[in-house]
């Protein structure tokens, strides 16, 4: 019998690497190669190598979270906002310094 959509394994295709990002878990900070992610009861698993073992840890508490299978990006919309308008302060003062030393 195959495997249920909700437990199946999804190997990963590329050689990655995977930082624990979770604050209060005891390994974090470090990095270990990333064997797979796999869903169980609708939370995604990440399968890591450690030095002697293998730990399974939620992809949430890991930097290689994901969300609908695509990277999530490192920035939101509105670090995106306020990089947006400080670049167009910075577009307006230079154009406002262009036109000082034109006249």
């Amino acid at each position: 019998m195959g495997r249920s959509a909700q437990n199946a394994l999804q190997l990963n295709p590329l050689s990655a690497s995977v930082t624990i990002t979770h604050p209060f878990h005891p390994l974090h900070g470090q990095t270990f190669a990333l064997l797979k992610v796999k869903h169980v009861n609708g939370t995604a698993l990440c399968s890591l190598q450690t030095d002697s073992t293998v730990l399974c840890v939620p992809e949430s508490w890991t930097d290689w979270c994901r969300v609908d299978s695509q990277p999530v990006t490192p920035f939101n919309a509105l670090d995106l906002k306020e990089l947006a308008e400080l670049l167009q302060s910075l577009d307006d003062s230079s154009i406002s310094a262009t036109n000082l030393i034109d006249n």
